[in-house]
């Protein structure tokens, strides 16, 4: 039983539940701020306060053990700024994106990450995606396009942004799968996009900044926390799931959504949206059987893997 739990992709599964409920959990607390605050003042404290905590983790971890090395430090420095930059231009990318267009819209470019990023796996990391995974992504995509039935209301510079944003997040987590395989400090993923984000907010500061109530430091406290633990914790999954298999995974979040209206405000969804939660759920099974299939091939014993199978190793 332990050696199963142990395996990475229960891990990986395990760590993202935790990052998209942590996730969920930020966006209902920083959700009434942006009604009062820009975002570039509530991304250059979250990113000065998380990379804060990054900073603190990585103390207490080497003291105790967990960690050998500096968050500070970094074997891919290359990797480590690409990937910063891409989380800048992706976060800045969905502001715009909620700004000028309906949010159920900017969801749509989201359900439209797991297909890049398994165009992306293939070039960049060398994993390759076969037939039934590729039928899941396109299962999950219909889903996700049955949760959000408006569809795009015509094509504007908001849906442009969402586009970047939503691309620029896919090379965000697909670097970070990279930088796993060479990187086994996590926290650096950490630290420095958020200080890049940080520093890249900053420049807008002195045409945007409000004085804020003691209330809303205490939320942006408690937003930036649950943040550092949803993108701490998505690295993690980054170690241990293929992108094109987290990402259709993460699409669970919308299920949650739906559950969330109707069990906390009695909102009765359309039986639209009941399909696609369903369809959405099925694809995420079936990325999960290919990164179980995946696992199963890298254990086999050279030359034992079916012919014409490449065996990709899971980490």
């Amino acid at each position: 039983m332990m050696q199963t739990l142990r395996t990475p992709w229960v891990l990986g599964v395990a760590f993202l539940i935790a990052s998209t409920l942590a996730a969920t959990l930020a966006d209902g607390t920083v959700k009434d701020l942006s009604a009062r605050l820009e975002a570039p003042q509530v991304f250059f404290l979250s990113g000065l306060i998380m990379a804060g905590i990054s900073l603190l983790a990585a103390r207490a971890g080497t003291q105790i053990g967990i960690f050998t090395t500096s968050c500070l430090k970094t074997t891919v420095p290359g990797l480590l700024l690409a990937r910063s930059l891409a989380t800048v231009v992706a976060s800045l990318g969905f502001f715009y994106a909620i700004a000028l267009i309906p949010l159920a819209e900017i969801f749509v470019f989201v359900g439209l990450m797991p297909l890049m990023s398994a165009l992306m796996s293939r070039h960049v990391l060398g994993e390759s995606v076969d037939m039934a995974a590729w039928a899941g992504l396109a299962l999950g995509l219909v889903g996700v396009l049955m949760l959000f039935p408006e569809g795009l209301s015509g094509l504007t510079l908001g849906h442009l942004a969402g586009f970047c944003g939503a691309f620029a997040g896919t090379v965000s987590l697909v670097l970070s799968r990279l930088m796993a395989r060479r990187e086994t400090n996590t926290l650096v993923q950490v630290f420095y996009p958020n200080l890049a984000l940080a520093g890249a907010a900053a420049l807008m500061l002195p045409a945007i900044w409000q004085p804020m109530a003691l209330v809303d430091v205490a939320r942006i406290f408690l937003y930036s926390g649950l943040l550092f633990l949803a993108r701490w914790t998505m690295v993690l999954v980054m170690q241990r799931l293929r992108a094109p298999v987290a990402l259709p995974l993460m699409n669970i979040q919308f299920v949650w959504m739906v559950a969330v209206g109707f069990v906390f405000f009695g909102e009765i969804p359309a039986l639209g949206t009941v399909i696609g939660a369903l369809l959405v759920m099925c694809a995420g099974g079936i990325a999960l059987m290919e990164q179980v299939r995946v696992d199963r091939l890298a254990r086999l014993p050279q030359g034992q893997a079916s012919p014409g199978t490449a065996a990709v190793p899971a980490e």
